[in-house]
């Protein structure tokens, strides 16, 4: 029986999300020892303000985590300067006065649309954690203001999947929206009716479970212009017990997240790296 996009939505979710469960852990050890801000490994955890670094004497790991990002930051994707330009694999074509103008203005064009959208604050995020947790995702989305805008997320609230090469070619997230948010993204008439109620009755702000899924569309064909039939699916919906309800499903010519990770061991889908090794000397400084 052929699945509906949706059910194989739910399924894929389930896979990746009990495969991710096998380092939760490692990462909360991390997170409550280093950086007790990063990590959420509950939906619930969303715009919690409680204090949260009790367990944290020294705090020189953190600090340590922090001049990580920042080198990292400076080092290969500085805001401050052209840290890239295009080039062509024919390096006679490249040179041609021409080509080699197009290539300096097109490489002027990108910077401008990097500095312009929200990319260097996710990436410095990102940097952070992938020296905690080894791991990191980013979805990365067209915007009509700022041509691009980066959705970083922060480790536990996301799950990957690799294709035969290794590479990162599925995302799971499972995160909190608000009522008003749901609404204002997907439209009053695709949420479901508790949601509709609510936003009815004026509680813009109830958080609501909401669940996406970015994953190779079996039935993708390349170049075409309907967006459920292209490489990469895309769904998004409200899980329930009975009935789930689904916001939106459309896709991608290629896939839209960046799933880095420091070092992979073999199969393994999520990465090692200095936050795992620094977590025995971290234990002991603080007891």
């Amino acid at each position: 029986m052929e699945l509906t996009s949706l059910k194989r939505a739910e399924l894929r979710f389930s896979t990746l999300w009990a495969e991710r469960g096998r380092w939760l852990e490692h990462w909360r050890d991390i997170s409550r020892l280093l950086q007790p801000r990063l990590g959420r490994f509950l939906v619930t955890d969303v715009n919690k303000g409680e204090r949260r670094n009790s367990s944290i004497y020294d705090n020189s790991a953190m600090r340590a985590s922090r001049v990580l990002a920042a080198g990292m930051q400076a080092g290969m994707t500085s805001p401050a300067r052209p840290w890239f330009r295009l080039t062509l694999a024919d390096k006679k074509l490249a040179e041609q006065g021409e080509v080699r103008s197009w290539l300096h203005a097109s490489s002027l064009r990108i910077r401008e649309v990097f500095s312009a959208s929200n990319l260097y604050r996710a990436l410095h995020t990102g940097y952070e954690e992938l020296g905690l947790f080894a791991s990191w995702a980013m979805l990365l989305e067209d915007d009509f203001d700022t041509v691009i805008h980066a959705v970083p997320f922060t480790i536990g609230e996301f799950a990957i999947g690799v294709n035969e090469k290794g590479r990162p070619d599925s995302l799971a997230r499972e995160f909190p929206m608000t009522v008003g948010q749901l609404v204002e993204k997907f439209g009053i008439g695709k949420v479901s009716p508790n949601v509709k109620n609510q936003y009815d009755r004026g509680q813009l702000d109830a958080w609501i479970t909401t669940r996406h899924v970015i994953q190779p569309n079996p039935i993708g064909i390349s170049g075409t212009r309907d967006n459920t039939r292209m490489k990469f699916s895309s769904v998004y919906w409200e899980p329930s017990q009975n009935n789930a309800t689904m916001l939106r499903e459309s896709g991608y010519e290629n896939f839209p997240a960046l799933a880095p990770r420091w070092s992979v061991t073999s199969q393994d889908v999520y990465g090692q790296g200095p936050g795992m090794e620094a977590l025995g000397d971290v234990k002991q400084l603080q007891h």
